[in-house]
């Protein structure tokens, strides 16, 4: 099984999610999801039932060894920061 952490609980998140909720991506199952919003991180966690955080690095402290993958999906102008953090952790 393949788990996926998604970064950015915006409007594209969802879209993501729902594939790795339902199971259409076989073998891939969504894991936990990250937010620098921690109220909309809980909300969209509560919806998947998976881990929730609000900081990035709390996560990969709490569950990095059920995350194989990081689905960068903050604003552009982020997403070098966010996949050089995750390529810290190995992701």
């Amino acid at each position: 099984m393949t788990g996926f952490a998604l970064v950015g609980c915006g409007r594209i998140a969802p879209k993501h999610a729902d594939l790795l909720h339902r199971g259409d991506i076989n073998g891939s199952k969504l894991v936990a999801v990250c937010d620098i919003k921690p109220d909309r991180a809980k909300a969209f966690g509560e919806r998947y039932n998976v881990p929730w955080f609000g900081d990035f690095e709390a996560m990969m402290a709490k569950v990095s060894k059920h995350i194989d993958v990081v689905s960068v999906l903050t604003e552009s102008g982020l997403h070098a920061q966010h996949v050089i953090a995750a390529s810290r952790h190995g992701k």
